[in-house]
């Protein structure tokens, strides 16, 4: 088991069943954004993670400039890893998912590829749709 935090981000990863698991502690700065996705995006590779669920509810929105970062830098990347199901959990804002549901058909068609992503209240319903057995 792998184990990271600081005073923005904690995540684990269990290389057992290619799992990581990541919570954004609080709102964060445009630089604490794109270091703690650098950080989260170095784990998918070095430990082969296959599934992630990630803890938004406490992120809060993201800049245009960041939300455009993203698409730009981090979802091609994230499509050149060992990825295949993205469990976001966005708390109880409407808004929040809304926005995620956007963000993820501007990136679709261009960068997620196989990437089954999927956004939910609880960490409950993420880890059940993560833990699905294919029939």
């Amino acid at each position: 088991m792998f184990e990271f935090e600081n005073n923005y981000l904690l995540l684990w990863v269990d290389k057992t069943i290619h799992l990581m698991y990541s919570d954004w502690l609080r709102p964060v700065t445009s630089e604490e954004y794109k270091e703690g996705n650098k950080i989260l995006l170095q784990q998918l590779r070095e430990k082969e993670v296959e599934n992630w669920i990630a803890d938004s509810s406490k992120l809060g929105d993201i800049s245009k400039e960041d939300e455009k970062w993203t698409l730009k830098e981090l979802v091609p990347k994230l499509a050149n890893t060992n990825l295949l199901k993205l469990a976001r959990i966005g708390g109880e804002d409407t808004g929040s998912h809304a926005k995620f549901e956007q963000f993820v058909k501007r990136a679709d068609p261009i960068y997620i590829g196989n990437i089954q992503v999927r956004q939910f209240t609880t960490y409950k319903e993420a880890a059940d749709w993560v833990g699905e057995i294919p029939v």
